[in-house]
């Protein structure tokens, strides 16, 4: 296994460049409901320890049979690397500049420092990093309408 981030300046390194990812996402049920798949970017800013995440890509309803058509999407977060923890900003739609998401580095797990309240649903994530060139990011959404997981593998392209 290659060497794996131990502070906030290695952490940012680890991110920093171009990605590929697949995303699974299943509802109450134990069945996946949608697959996705497209291409991001963790881009350097102007502001020291600050970077930019845009992705793009499909998403396929399931199941595919019979095929319905993809569903394009994007979207772009800021992430702040700090001394302790990592902040993570919504960067597009009408939540620029809210805050979403903090996480702190233990070990190989970026772990969640807080929850993100959405009206009644609470949002949380946590990254695995399992190596330079790929990492997971599993998402639990949970609220008196949604019961929802997403799993996000990303490879370094």
């Amino acid at each position: 296994m290659d060497s794996l981030p131990d502070d906030s300046h290695s952490l940012f390194g680890f991110f920093r460049g171009d990605w590929c990812f697949k995303r699974t996402i299943w509802g109450a049920q134990d069945a996946p409901q949608a697959q996705a798949e497209g291409e991001c970017a963790f881009m350097a800013t102007e502001v020291e320890g600050k970077l930019l995440y845009r992705e793009h890509g499909a998403l396929h309803m399931l199941p595919l049979q019979p095929p319905g058509r993809p569903i394009p999407f994007t979207r772009a977060f800021e992430y702040l690397f700090g001394e302790e923890q990592v902040q993570v900003f919504f960067a597009d739609g009408e939540r620029v500049g809210v805050p979403y998401q903090q996480y702190v580095l233990k070990g190989n797990l970026l772990a969640p420092a807080a929850e993100h309240i959405c009206g009644p649903d609470c949002y949380t994530a946590a990254y695995t990093l399992h190596g330079e060139g790929h990492f997971t990011m599993e998402t639990f959404i949970r609220g008196p309408k949604k019961h929802s997981r997403l799993l996000t593998e990303y490879q370094r392209r």
